[in-house]
């Protein structure tokens, strides 16, 4: 029987929606969490992680490689003295995630990681990575608990309490916009009527805009939905021409006065004068004196 870890698993955002990884990769990522919220660092074997999702060896290592090379986990390998074999295999989450999320991983730890380490791992030790976190600028709005923010109230009285994955969406949007905008954000999609079900992948797509359209404040946020709202319009009004042109009228098609019910046949009118009239009957008696 596996052993299922009772603490509890973390997925970022940035690691749920990171298209390069193969499709269960993120839920990988997610137990090797758990297991390092145990005790700092991951000892699982590929063949516990086999006999948990009941895939092939090379599956998993599949998993671990794309989650290595975009930067979520870092993989240690101790080798048998004297010898190229394996002997024990550590996995934890790389420092290089701390910069993608904004979040130090290593707080949420019982034995922390910590933040000057240096991996012995077989490819090159993570010196560098763990001084560019510590040097790294300081978003002041990391400084208050996300509770305290007034975008967690708004989601809170209006979708119910955020859960661990909300909020830590919810950190990481306050990190790269502030609370103001990402208030903002949630009251227009309150506006668009927008669940609580689908409201943290909804506000993933309103943020990736403002990274888009380089918008960092309520103005530049509220011109750009105005400019949408009159796009939309001239697309509706371009359409509605469209439909009414290609509209053609409707012509009802009048019955023969014979099909109606009682007609009457017309005796056609002559358009014979009187004298043509007698020179005609003259010509008959004429023609019926010759038959006699």
């Amino acid at each position: 029987m596996i052993e299922q870890p009772s603490y509890y698993a973390i997925i970022p955002a940035n690691v749920r929606y990171d298209k390069k990884l193969p499709s269960k990769a993120p839920l990988l990522y997610g137990e090797i969490t758990a297991l390092c919220n145990k005790e700092g660092v991951c000892w699982a074997s590929d063949d516990y992680f086999m006999n948990l999702y009941e895939v092939s060896k090379s599956t998993i290592q599949s998993w671990l490689k794309s989650l290595d090379e975009n930067g979520y986990i870092d993989r240690e390998v101790i080798l048998k003295k004297d010898s190229k074999e394996i002997d024990k295999r550590y996995i934890r989450i790389s420092d290089r995630v701390y910069r993608k999320t904004g979040i130090p991983y290593a707080d949420n730890l019982e034995n922390p990681i910590p933040k000057n380490r240096v991996d012995n791992n077989t490819n090159n030790n993570n010196t560098s990575i763990n001084k560019e976190v510590e040097d790294a600028p300081q978003n002041d709005e990391s400084e208050s608990p996300v509770s305290e923010k007034k975008s967690f109230n708004l989601w809170q009285n209006n979708w119910g309490f955020p859960n661990a994955i909300a909020q830590q969406d919810l950190h990481e949007w306050i990190n790269d916009f502030g609370d103001e905008l990402v208030t903002h954000a949630i009251e227009y999609a309150l506006r668009s009527n927008v669940t609580s079900r689908g409201a943290d992948r909804y506000l993933w797509r309103v943020f990736d805009d403002y990274k888009k359209y380089k918008i960092t404040t309520v103005e530049q946020a509220l011109k750009k939905e105005e400019e949408h709202q009159q796009q939309k319009s001239r697309e509706y009004a371009a359409e509605k021409t469209k439909r009414t042109n290609y509209r053609q009228p409707i012509q009802k098609e009048k019955l023969p006065d014979w099909s109606q019910e009682g007609y009457v046949p017309e005796t056609p009118k002559s358009t014979m004068s009187d004298e043509e009239r007698d020179e005609l009957k003259k010509k008959l008696a004429r023609f019926r004196k010759k038959e006699i």
